[in-house]
């Protein structure tokens, strides 16, 4: 699992090449794009995330049923027990990621990205991802 509340932590994904280039690039424009929507005037690198809730790129192997770090436990059922506020599909080379935006209050959301190659075992994941798709 990795968290982005800064524009530095897309670069420090960037320069280690975590993910591809295309999807860190489009990590970073989603970035700019919440930092232009709560009107943040300030330079990139003062621009953080933190009381709005950022990012979250889960792996393959993190336990989607227990996202407690991120504010969603175990007991009710991580992020399968979410309300998620929208799920889209996001295309990146030839890669497939799920975005799901979930709310947390009026003020705080998360979006968190999976990579669709990181639940192909998991047919109840599958199922509850494309019953929320958009």
């Amino acid at each position: 699992m990795r968290t982005i509340k800064t524009i530095q932590d897309v670069r420090i994904l960037q320069k280690a090449r975590v993910f591809s280039d295309q999807f860190t690039k489009y990590l970073e424009d989603e970035f700019l794009g919440l930092k232009e929507a709560f009107d943040f005037d300030g330079a990139d690198t003062a621009f953080t995330l933190d009381l709005h809730g950022f990012i979250v790129v889960l792996e393959k192997g993190d336990n989607l049923r227990d996202l407690s770090i991120v504010g969603l436990n175990r007991l009710d059922g991580g992020l399968l027990g979410s309300l998620p506020e929208f799920i889209e599909k996001v295309e990146c080379d030839q890669e497939q990621w799920y975005k799901i935006v979930v709310i947390y209050t009026n003020e705080y959301g998360m979006a968190f990205y999976l990579p669709k190659e990181a639940i192909t075992d998991d047919e109840e994941i599958q199922t509850w991802l494309e019953a929320h798709v958009e």
